[in-house]
């Protein structure tokens, strides 16, 4: 099993971030799991990769974490790095 993860920070609140998560999953056809209930985690996965975003609310911004975990290298660490660079490049346009 192979699992990568990154930090980065936004300058949203976490229903936003996970806004824009969903975003996220939904354009690599992720299916979401695990996530009624929950306010700061979204989960979602497919037939080779699970993926975890946790938001957690800073002072004055969110705090974002991307974890993936699959038995496929290379399908983990793609994923991570195109669902993290899919939320960092999103902005809300009000």
């Amino acid at each position: 099993m192979y699992w990568y993860y990154n930090t980065f920070t936004k300058p949203d609140d976490p229903q936003t971030c996970l806004a824009y998560t969903q975003s996220a999953f939904a354009s690599f056809n992720l299916i979401v799991r695990l996530t009624e209930g929950y306010t700061t985690v979204a989960s979602a996965a497919d037939n080779s990769v699970f993926v975890q975003v946790t938001c957690v609310p800073q002072a004055q911004d969110t705090w974002v974490v991307v974890t993936t975990f699959s038995d496929d290298n290379n399908v983990a660490e793609t994923t991570q790095n195109n669902v993290r660079t899919d939320i960092q490049t999103t902005v809300r346009i009000d």
